[in-house]
């Protein structure tokens, strides 16, 4: 809700698609800033807390920006300032999100583990973009503020009544902070399937994942639905997501394999290539449906095996590298795609975003064909 909500202020704010890429660019900038070091907190300090930290945080940014929304004196400044606050929250969290999941399940079982809670994420995606194009097509953006606000403080309740205890190792801090984090980076660069895991995902974060910023200017301009259409695009992505996590869950449920994680990139840039160059409401539907649910397929994929093959002592600091590039890059793709698609259009922006994707995959599926092979059971056996 929050984020169909903010795009679809800033473009009533702005009328520019370039306004969508800087907000966007700037929810995501801290990630790029803080990611690394919130891996480190993640191998530190008790996980329960630091999340129900960082969740109460972002609930208290949603309500300011729903009060400013609702009094009517909201400007463009505040929701770019707001979105940097929502971001730091974001990029403190998410290391502690992705490690939590294996203090809680057995090794065999994180492959399903992780593909599950990509379920339930996607879940939201479903509900949440849906109820918001209604709650804005009523009139009322400040309510899909709200509720987001609301929302995060019960998921901070809940979080913290839950028996989360420390990663391992945590607690032990005998070693400087700024040495726990080039001890990550050390780990990463001698063990090359992990930097080519942590590396490949830079690369759906600079030409694929822009297509959420400029999501509103398909559903205004482009295929002309307003915003219950563009809730109705959302919940395309988020239906085709949450089946392909429930099938990743089903059918692979060791996690898939190098392999998957490939297809399933290629799979996704050819939805997005659809999608931006489709004039037709049920084409894009269908086709964010398959990217949505690629999208899982891959980032799943790709989670589970670094999960099993980093070790427990720096699992929190190399999934903050793996969020650092999954996510850290998200704001030079979104400005580069605001900005193309303010000089060629955004059909233009999404489909060449694509192509690129395609291209480099076939480069990386010759140059490297072991990361075809890797599978979680084989690692597991292994150690």
């Amino acid at each position: 809700m929050q984020s169909t909500a903010q795009g679809w202020l800033v473009l009533g704010l702005t009328d520019s698609q370039f306004a969508l890429g800087a907000t966007s660019a700037a929810s995501t900038a801290p990630i790029l800033l803080l990611s690394v070091f919130a891996g480190v907190l993640a191998d530190r300090m008790d996980l329960r807390k630091l999340l129900a930290a960082t969740q109460l945080g972002a609930a208290a940014v949603a309500a300011v920006l729903a009060i400013l929304t609702v009094t009517n004196v909201v400007a463009f400044w505040q929701v770019l300032v707001l979105a940097v606050l929502s971001g730091a929250a974001g990029a403190l969290a998410s290391p502690a999100f992705q490690a939590v999941v294996s203090t809680i399940v057995d090794r065999s079982a994180i492959g399903n583990a992780v593909a599950l809670n990509s379920a339930q994420f996607n879940l939201s995606r479903v509900l949440g973009p849906t109820v918001a194009g209604l709650v804005i097509a009523a009139g009322s953006i400040a309510l899909a503020f709200f509720a987001n606000a609301v929302a995060l403080v019960i998921v901070a309740a809940v979080i913290f009544s839950l028996p989360i205890g420390r990663a391992s190792g945590a607690g032990r801090v005998e070693a400087s902070i700024w040495a726990n984090l080039i001890d990550g980076v050390r780990y990463v660069r001698a063990e090359r399937t992990i930097a080519l895991l942590v590396l490949l995902a830079a690369i759906p974060a600079l030409f694929i994942l822009n297509y959420l910023v400029l999501m509103p200017v398909f559903a205004r301009d482009i295929l002309r639905v307003g915003a219950p259409g563009l809730g109705l695009l959302n919940a395309s992505l988020g239906v085709g997501a949450l089946t392909g996590a429930i099938s990743v869950a089903i059918l692979r449920p060791g996690g898939g394999s190098g392999r998957l994680a490939l297809l399933g990139l290629a799979s996704a840039s050819v939805g997005l290539i659809v999608f931006g160059l489709s004039t037709a409401l049920p084409l894009s539907c269908a086709a964010l449906a398959v990217l949505g649910g690629s999208q899982v397929a891959y980032y799943a994929t790709t989670n589970t095996l670094i999960q099993v093959l980093v070790s427990p002592r720096l699992r929190g600091r190399v999934l903050s590298l793996y969020v650092l590039t999954s996510l850290g890059v998200i704001p030079f793709g979104n400005l580069i795609a605001g900005a193309v698609a303010e000089r060629f259009g955004a059909p233009l922006a999404l489909a060449g975003g694509g192509t690129v994707t395609l291209v480099i995959l076939a480069a990386v599926a010759v140059s490297f064909p072991a990361l075809r092979r890797v599978r979680p059971e084989h690692v597991a056996a292994a150690g």
